[in-house]
């Protein structure tokens, strides 16, 4: 397909890119290389045959936008940045879009490719023209749809959760209370923020696959395992937090120091910082790791039990 042809067939999907970048922009939600690795995303989303996972991408920056909003008020007084500010989410850089996107990305590709390969057969010998795994066809659309299941479960949990009025506890000592913002730490209305932010995923997925071509149903079994998955991340998180990411606090105000663009805090020299946990991931990388995780998760609970969506 050529590029005249392309922009005529993808209009809506463009014209929707244009209007995000644009926001991001105006809005500074982004930073220039997070809005670069935006558009590549979205291109990897368009290029797909099933335009539902298009707006699927939109529909979860959308959630991912309007929590963060909300969250970041909350930190803004509850946590505090490795740049001497105020807590709260700032402009998005090109790691943490990949990370929250980047396996999707790999699945949409993987999927795109098996769906434009047909097989033939030789007069004398079995060929093909590419791929003919229809079983790994069938879970792909699956793993997609968890991956921003999960990664929804984790923003509405994360952003939502420090909201809570109780103190958080470690998820590998539950026992333990532990500041708001800190790596591991959970409660109770977290977790079910996460439940809500994985069900408003799956919902939006399953109306956006059905009514878009090639108008596939996800049904109740599906559904189910889909919400469980995105859930599942969010936990998944947490106990990644807990055991290969550290956390950075403050001494003087016993708050969380975060680290800007999900990078690594630095303790300073002063002794003005303390630090806990295991420095092996960063935010990003625990984000990328939990998105494929709970992906993966899902797949393989699909395959088992014979799940997936329906003609």
């Amino acid at each position: 397909m050529d590029l005249p042809t392309f922009a005529k067939t993808h209009t809506s999907q463009i014209t929707a890119t244009i209007g995000l970048v644009t926001y991001a922009s105006a809005r500074k939600k982004l930073t220039p290389a997070g809005i670069l690795a935006g558009i590549f995303v979205a291109g990897v989303h368009m290029v797909h045959p099933w335009p539902a996972f298009f707006w699927l991408l939109m529909v979860f920056f959308l959630f991912g936008t309007g929590v963060t909003r909300i969250g970041h008020h909350a930190k803004a007084h509850l946590t505090q940045s490795s740049t001497g500010g105020t807590g709260g989410e700032g402009a998005r850089r090109s790691a943490q879009v990949f990370a929250n996107s980047g396996f999707a990305c790999v699945l949409i590709l993987l999927h795109a490719w098996l769906l434009n390969s047909t097989p033939f057969i030789s007069s004398n010998i079995a060929l093909s023209s590419g791929p003919y795994l229809p079983a790994l066809e069938k879970l792909l659309p699956i793993g997609i749809i968890a991956q921003y299941a999960a990664v929804a479960a984790d923003t509405f949990s994360s952003e939502l959760g420090i909201l809570s009025r109780g103190d958080p506890f470690m998820i590998t000592a539950p026992w333990r209370k532990v500041p708001k913002g800190t790596n591991g730490g959970v409660s109770v209305d977290g977790l079910a923020y996460g439940a809500l932010g994985s069900l408003l995923l799956t919902l939006v997925a399953g109306a956006a696959i059905y009514l878009a071509p090639p108008r596939e149903v996800l049904d109740v079994r599906t559904a189910g395992l889909l919400v469980a998955a995105g859930l599942a991340g969010s936990v998944i998180d947490s106990v990644l937090g807990a055991v290969v990411q550290v956390t950075v606090t403050d001494k003087r105000s016993g708050k969380v120091v975060e680290g800007a663009g999900g990078q690594r805090v630095k303790v300073l020299p002063d002794g003005t910082r303390v630090q806990m946990g295991t420095d092996l991931l960063t935010n990003n990388g625990v984000n990328f790791f939990m998105a494929a995780l709970a992906s993966l998760g899902a797949m393989g609970v699909a395959y088992v039990f014979d799940l997936g969506l329906r003609s």
